[in-house]
């Protein structure tokens, strides 16, 4: 089942699907990468941190899928 963006909560820990070479050359793979949402307001784009520091807006065309929960 697909989640729009809007339905995650801070606090949400997701996967976020991402295409990268694999080596120098141009040989592309999918990699998961995972995130915390850190923000999120009705109508905007939820923010999140993914694990090496980066902050980044989860946006209609990406491939992410949710790992668990905020906690209530």
């Amino acid at each position: 089942m697909y989640t729009r963006p809007t339905d995650l909560e801070v606090g949400d820990h997701i996967e976020i699907k991402y295409r990268v070479a694999r080596s120098l050359g141009d040989d592309l793979g999918d990699k998961w990468i995972a995130a915390e949402i850190i923000h999120s307001d009705a109508g905007e784009l939820p923010v999140a941190r993914l694990t090496d520091g980066q902050l980044t807006d989860i946006r209609k065309f990406m491939t992410w899928r949710r790992l668990s929960r905020a906690q209530p």
